[in-house]
Formats: structure tokens, sequence, C-alpha cells
């Protein structure tokens, strides 16, 4: 068989065999050096500070207390086996004013003086249009120092900087070495994104932010059977690189093609895979599996406009709620602490100022089984005062304010967030050790309900356990459980030696809005988690 290093060096000619030939244009604007690509003014352009201004003036002109305006760029690529690579840009800018206490917000994809103005008074006049009797006023708290400044993700190579036949070479490589196994299939797809920000406020902000966002989704190995009775397949859906900041290095050092070969054995043992006997069990969770029990379960439900019930008719609420109810509340045992922060290198949602010109801190949300926090913004930190007077600390924004697009108003969103690891070197294996009779999940999915409060969710590689040993995999294993009564059930997390950072794009606000976050965590072992088998086929109705 050919070796893995052959297939770094044959992307071209797999290319020519499958007929993908040379990149070309997508779009009718893609790599143009005459493009709106290239005419589009760039972060520190002495034009975009002029139409901030523009804006900023028209609202205080219009009756605003404060305003702010956000211009953004935002260049994506796309590359995936099989078709032609995508290149887009966008450009957006939105106002939002506040007017009594109340907020308006416009916004639009065109560009020009008169736009500026025209947004700033229609954000004005909306904000007039909300003031309805009895509704809350909006209390922006303490002036935080005014934001001056450029800032750009650190990434070691530009990825709008790598020719594209380079950015080709890597999809027809992945695609050729999985597919060289037999009986297997590749597919792979990378995407990358830089956006440009440039924001300004009343409060006399003025800051441009650079973040670059790198995305592999894929590498998945599929092999199938031909069985006419059974039709069996197996697969390992491992993406090299999950969403975050950094450049086209992460692919150079993903090592996705050393990675092919496990998958391929992980992909073969889920052909002979036996089901799963539906019970309670201790069940071991790997890093990546249980960064998205975190998110979901401890991240998500500790964004405190949730808390409030803003998110009531979008993003969902929270079952960790009121606030005033939860904080200083235990709702795990001391081993659990989680924190966030938006300074983490690669984290998707590392800035150096988020949406309201605010300094993000690193914060705790959980600490040693206690609710201690929530993320917060300028805006709803507020909501929060009683208890940050008892515990002696600032009323302060963690800035998690964020929009996404210039398109979209600010809201909270998840920062990045951490589990801390055991002091002792705990592996998975050590955890594995500690269950006579039940599951180890490796990677998959998970869904929460509205609240957060129940989740459902799969394994993707799933082993069975007995007697502290991996015995053998299984196929169809889901597990379910109620948020308290899960993290309530934690008896064992893993050191720090095996904690792995995954990124996670999600979905909030209305009209949607898309941000990305990294969760680091570890390997952790819950006790009486309810298993299910999703192969059992559904009872037909009478």
């Amino acid at each position: 068989m050919t070796s893995r290093r052959d297939f770094l060096k044959i992307g071209s000619v797999v290319a020519a065999r499958v007929g993908l030939g040379r990149a070309t244009l997508a779009g009718g604007m893609l790599y143009s050096p005459t493009s709106a690509i290239d005419a589009t003014p760039r972060a520190g352009d002495p034009e975009l500070r002029d139409l901030a201004m523009r804006a900023l003036d028209a609202a205080k002109s219009a009756g605003a207390a404060y305003a702010d305006v956000r211009l953004t760029v935002t260049r994506t690529q796309s590359f995936f086996y099989g078709g032609p690579p995508s290149d887009t840009e966008t450009i957006a800018v939105g106002v939002r004013a506040l007017v009594d206490g109340f907020w308006g917000f416009a916004a639009s994809p065109l560009w020009t003086p008169d736009e500026m103005a025209r947004l700033a008074r229609d954000a004005v006049a909306q904000a007039k249009d909300n003031a309805w009797p009895g509704t809350s006023r909006v209390d922006l708290g303490q002036l935080p120092p005014a934001a001056t400044g450029t800032w750009v993700t650190p990434v070691k190579r530009d990825p709008f900087a790598v020719a594209v036949e380079e950015k080709l070479d890597f999809i027809r490589s992945v695609h050729a070495f999985g597919s060289s196994f037999r009986e297997a299939g590749c597919n792979s797809i990378i995407v990358f994104e830089r956006q440009e920000r440039t924001f300004a406020s009343t409060d006399g902000s003025f800051i441009t932010q650079t973040f670059y966002n790198s995305l592999g989704n894929g590498s998945y190995l599929a092999l199938s059977v031909n069985d006419p009775v059974t039709r069996r397949y197996g697969y390992r859906n491992a993406p090299f690189v999950s969403p975050t900041s950094a450049g086209y290095e992460v692919f150079e050092d993903s090592g996705v093609l050393d990675l092919i070969p496990r998958m391929y054995e992980e992909s073969r043992q889920m052909l002979t895979a036996e089901g799963v006997e539906p019970l309670r069990y201790d069940v071991v969770f790997d890093g990546l599996a249980m960064a998205g029990i975190v998110d979901e379960t401890i991240g998500a439900a500790l964004e405190v406009d949730r808390a409030l019930g803003l998110e009531a008719n979008a993003g969902g609420t929270s079952y960790l709620a009121p606030a005033e109810k939860i904080l200083g509340t235990q709702i795990a045992p001391s081993m659990l602490t989680v924190t966030g922060n938006r300074s983490q290198p690669l984290g998707a949602a590392t800035v150096k100022w988020d949406d309201d010109g605010v300094e993000p801190e690193q914060f705790a949300l959980v600490t040693a089984g206690q609710v201690v926090d929530y993320a917060t913004s300028r805006e709803h930190v507020a909501a929060l005062a009683p208890w940050y007077q008892s515990k002696g600390k600032p009323l302060r924004s963690h800035g998690c304010s964020n929009s996404g697009s210039a398109m979209n108003m600010p809201i909270i969103h998840s920062p990045n967030l951490a589990m801390q690891p055991a002091a002792q070197n705990t592996s998975i294996d050590d955890l594995i050790a500690g269950v006579d009779d039940g599951y180890a999940v490796f990677g998959g999915s998970l869904h929460t309900d509205q609240q957060k409060l129940t989740g459902q969710g799969r394994g993707e590689l799933v082993y069975r356990i007995k007697k502290g040993k991996r015995v053998g995999t299984v196929d169809g294993m889901g597990y379910a459980f109620r948020s308290p009564d899960f993290w309530k059930n934690l008896t064992g997390i893993g050191g720090a030696q095996t904690a792995v950072m995954r990124g996670i794009t999600a979905n909030k606000g209305q009209p949607l809005q898309e941000t990305a976050h990294s969760v680091t965590a570890v390997p952790a072992r819950f006790r009486n988690v309810a298993v299910v088998d999703l192969r059992a086929k559904p009872a037909q109705a009478r």
C-alpha cells in the first residue's frame, strides 16, 4: 500500500486523475485583483473612521444618549473534494442607539455617508417607538474606559495568502489516503474566515480588530459491507480541526493523515459491534464528549440573558434560574470548576474587546461545584448587582457581548469555556478502571431541551466496560439525563494531560445569530446514567 507520506506529495496527481484540475473562479469575483474583495476598505482605513463618526454624530443629533456603530468585512473560503472552491465577501454596518433607556437598532449592507446617517436616525426612531410604559429600561452601568487601538488574531500563516492549489492539495491528499483502504470512503471540507471589525461609540471608543477562524470539518471515514441482510457499516467522523482562531498552520500541524489508519481500524470494529442493554450504568466520557456536555449544560445555561428569560422565544431559557436563587448553590461535587474567558490562545471566541468595547476578563462560572457567576454584558450585568455586592466584587461586564456580524444586534454569546482538570495525573483508563459494568463514550453529539434541563446524546465510538476493562465496541448507544442529577453523579475527572479543546458553533437570538467558541474539557466518569438503544425500532401505533 502507498504510505501516508506518499499522499502528502500526490495531491495534484490525484486531482488530475479525478478531473478536479486547477482551481476555478466561483461566484464571478473570486481571486481577482480587481474584484470587490480588493476594493473594500480594510481595517484602519481612514474612510472607516469617517463613516463611523457620521453615524455617531447623526445619532446624537437625533437624541441618542448613547450610540455605537460596527462595520464588518467578512471573507470566507471553503474547499471540499469534488467541487469548485467558494470565496465570498460580505460587508455590513449596524448602528445601535439608546434613548431614555430603550434600544433601537438598524443595519445595512451598504457603506455610504448618507446610509450611515439614515441608519442612525432609524435606530433612534426605533428606540423611541420601543419606549412602552412599564417596560424595564436598559442600564449600561458604569462607563468603562474608552477603548482605542488595533488587535489581530495571532496566526502563523494567513490562510488567504496561501495558494489555492496548496489548499486543494490538502483536501485531495486526505481523500486519496482515506479512500486507499479497502471498502473505505473519505470526505472532508476546510473553511477559512477572516473578519475585520471596526467599532466606535459615543463614549469615545474606536477600535479595529481582525479575527481569523479556521475549520476542518470531516476526515469522515466510512466503511460499508455489502451484506444484503445486515447492511452494516462503520464510520469515524473525527473533525481534524474544530473552529479555532488560527491560520493555515493548524492544518499543516493537524496530523490528519496519521489519524486515518487508526480511524480505519476503529471503523472496522464497528462492523461487528454488539448492541447495548438499556439500563442505568456508570459511563466514562472522553474530553470531546465532555466538551459538548459542559457547553450545553453549564456554559449555555449560565448566560445571564437566558436566566432572565430574554431568550425564551429564541435560544431558550435556563434551568439555572433565577440567578438570585442559583448563585451560591451547589450543583456538582467539589471536583467541578468551570471558567470562562475570551483570551485563550486558539480559542474560537478569543478577542481583545467585545462588541460593547469592553476588554474581557477571565472569570469563574462554577467553583468547587458551586455556581458563582454568569456570562454577562454591559446591558445585563446589573441583574447580578446584589450578588456582586455581597461578595465585594465590582459590577463589571465580563465582555461576552458579541454579534457575529454588524447586521446583528449584539447579545450575550458564550465565551471560551474551560473545565479545570484534577490535580492528579488521572487518565481516561484510570477512570475506566473504576467501572465494574458500564460504557466508555468517545466523541458523539448531544441535544438539550430549551431550558438545558434534559439532554439526549449519542456516542460515536463506544466501548463496553467490564471489571475496569474495555471488552469490545457497541453500536447504537445513546444516553439521557436530567442536568441537575447528572452533575451530582460526577465521580471522577481526568488530569491536565487529558485536556482537549473543541471548537463549537452556537446559534442564538432572533433573527438567528451564529458565533463560535472553544471548550476545553477533560474526561469524566458519572454513575447512574440512563443508557438507551438507538437501534431499537419504535413500537408501531395501533
